[in-house]
């Protein structure tokens, strides 16, 4: 695991594994991008390692570090959606705790991961409450989240939470700078929020480029040049609905230009020059309609909605500014 800023909360579980105190349900918590689901399988490494060293860290040499190396450790499991789902379902929950009822097959720990766990359904929940309550022996349970509040009150409080912070400003633009060379580490890193991980993600999908060319095409819907309803047919085959995002996020810049007068506070910096002239063009009583307007759509439909009338309703009504 090469991302330093995970080291000190990984060793102060190694600690507690050493003396006997780590709980058998984590919830590994934190921005998207910072490394959780990395965290927890290096936490398993540690946990299944048959010789860890004295410094609480995995030894890399024994055949516990070789299966989970090979990714074939039969005491580790991952549990995440299936392939044509989004979704945690009860039965793979229900396999899950048949697994860890069962013997350790190294005489061991038995370590279950799931990720993202808030992709759970109330059933898969009720199910893995079952576990949690009554866990067996040797078993650690680790929960991957980026939205704590959309598991149940009952999971939350069967589990120690572990919140991972973004690193330090400099380590994360060393660490960047690392995996990119001479690329801009501090840009991505702003639109990212300072986790280093979704910068990177972010800086190989050329996301910049994407982002200015949605941003120009906005302005050319206000100019009367670009065709509302043809954008949304773009932005809707984005099973992500991203553009939609982007432009949420790019009217909270607009209003903080609005109500202060200052470029400087926008997150978009990508963009600042673009939304600085936006902004002397819109009204924010109009800015703050429309941001309500896509926060209450995005928050009815909940993942269940045609991508392409939800982009329709929102750039009509941007257009209507014009």
């Amino acid at each position: 695991m090469n991302y330093p800023w995970l080291e000190a909360p990984l060793a102060a579980l190694g600690e507690r594994l050493a003396s006997d105190r780590l709980p058998h349900a984590l919830l590994v918590t934190g921005q998207p991008g910072v490394g959780k689901l990395a965290f927890a399988r290096a936490l398993a490494r540690l946990l299944l390692c048959e010789a860890r060293t004295a410094r609480h860290t995995h030894c890399g040499r024994c055949a516990g570090c070789a299966l989970c190396e090979a990714g074939t450790h039969p005491d580790f499991s991952l549990v995440s959606p299936e392939e044509d789902s989004s979704t945690l379902k009860i039965d793979q929950i229900r396999a899950l705790g048949e697994t860890l009822a069962l013997s350790s097959h190294r005489a061991g720990w038995k370590v279950a991961v799931l990720a993202p766990a808030e992709a759970m359904n109330a059933n898969a929940a009720n199910s893995l409450l079952k576990t949690l309550e009554e866990p067996s022996d040797n078993t650690v349970v680790l929960l991957v989240c980026t939205v704590p509040a959309r598991l149940p009150a009952t999971i939350r409080s069967r589990c120690q939470q572990v919140r991972l912070a973004v690193p330090a400003p400099a380590l994360a633009r060393a660490w960047l700078a690392g995996q990119l060379g001479d690329v801009d580490a501090g840009v991505y890193l702003q639109l990212a929020g300072g986790a280093p991980l979704e910068a990177l993600r972010l800086a190989e999908g050329q996301v910049i480029e994407a982002r200015r060319a949605r941003f120009e095409a906005l302005l050319g819907v206000l100019d009367g040049n670009t065709d509302p309803l043809a954008l949304a047919a773009e932005w809707g085959r984005d099973e992500t609905l991203q553009p939609v995002h982007w432009l949420r996020e790019w009217l909270m810049d607009l209003l903080r230009i609005r109500m202060t007068g200052q470029t400087d506070c926008v997150r978009s910096v990508d963009l600042r020059e673009l939304l600085a002239g936006a902004a002397t063009r819109l009204d924010t009583r109009s800015l703050f309609r429309q941001l309500e307007h896509i926060n209450r759509t995005l928050r009815i439909t909940d993942g269940v909605l045609n991508r392409q009338l939800v982009a329709e309703d929102i750039l009509l009504a941007w257009a209507a500014q014009q």
